[in-house]
């Protein structure tokens, strides 16, 4: 293996938020595009690009049994997610979704770029209506094969499974909201042993203000915290807990078209911010 700086880092997930009262509101188009419409398809593209000046441990070998040390890089991703959604029932959403990233790395002793990718499958399933409870949603998806920049060209099945709750109440013309998830990254084989990246745990309550039918805006704060990650046994970092505040606006483009742009900025723990563009088209 050649020289180079590998890091470990985090992923950031959705969440937003749980009130009490009735409901009679206009949904905001955030909360809108949770579920898709009985025998309805989707298609839903992202684009991201996020910093981060903390993000955690690396690993650096001289080269194959090298000694490891430790460096703190400056990362930048740039994202793209492409997800086609249909909806089997009206209370029941499956999913698959496409993820390619390019990931920018700069350390004290090393810097350098790779790609990632991931195809995964998932699904979405609205417990409760928002009636004389809040909603329940629950989602899941499983990264059926995945690659890392940490380790380019080696594959992963089966490695990530993610968990989700979504809890919302409408209180017109808001809607408070509750995301809570969980990643469960397993081991996998790096560099000649066994990495255990360590799992994630994200929560994110959040606004959701229905301006009118077409503009939506979104704001709340997130917490994550991820377990330390581990190689061969060893500890490489401690657990991280993170913080932070999003700001966004939701524009219904067209009667079949919708726009979301959501900013996100790190208040504790990393350093950092993401932008992201997403567009979802209704066929």
């Amino acid at each position: 293996m050649s020289a180079t700086g590998r890091h470990i880092a985090g992923a950031f997930l959705l969440g937003a938020v749980i009130a009490v009262g009735p409901a009679q509101a206009q949904l905001p188009l955030s909360i809108e595009e949770l579920l898709v419409e009985q025998r309805t398809f989707k298609l839903q593209t992202a684009f991201t690009y996020s910093n981060s000046g903390d993000a955690g441990a690396a690993i650096f070998r001289s080269g194959e049994g090298g000694a490891s040390a430790w460096q703190q890089p400056q990362l930048r991703a740039s994202t793209v997610t492409s997800r086609v959604r249909y909806g089997m029932r009206r209370n029941l959403e499956v999913n698959a979704s496409v993820t390619q990233a390019q990931i920018d790395w700069r350390g004290p002793a090393a810097s350098g770029g790779d790609e990632q990718y991931a195809l995964a499958l998932g699904a979405n399933w609205l417990l409760s209506a928002d009636n004389h409870t809040p909603a329940v949603m629950l989602t899941g998806a499983v990264d059926v094969l995945e690659t890392s920049w940490l380790q380019p060209g080696v594959r992963h099945h089966g490695r990530t499974t993610r968990l989700g709750v979504h809890i919302y109440r409408a209180i017109d013309p808001v809607v408070l909201s509750l995301a809570v998830s969980h990643e469960w990254r397993l081991s996998r084989d790096f560099a000649g042993g066994r990495l255990n990246p360590g799992d994630v745990l994200t929560m994110r309550p959040q606004v959701n203000f229905a301006v009118n039918r077409r503009v939506t805006l979104t704001g709340g704060i997130s917490w994550q915290r991820s377990a330390g990650d581990r190689f061969d046994g060893t500890t490489l970092a401690r657990s991280r807990h993170q913080t932070g505040l999003s700001l966004g606006l939701g524009l219904l483009a067209s009667p079949r078209s919708t726009v979301f742009v959501d900013s996100h900025v790190f208040t504790s723990g990393d350093s950092g911010a993401s932008l992201s563009l997403e567009w979802l088209y209704r066929f």
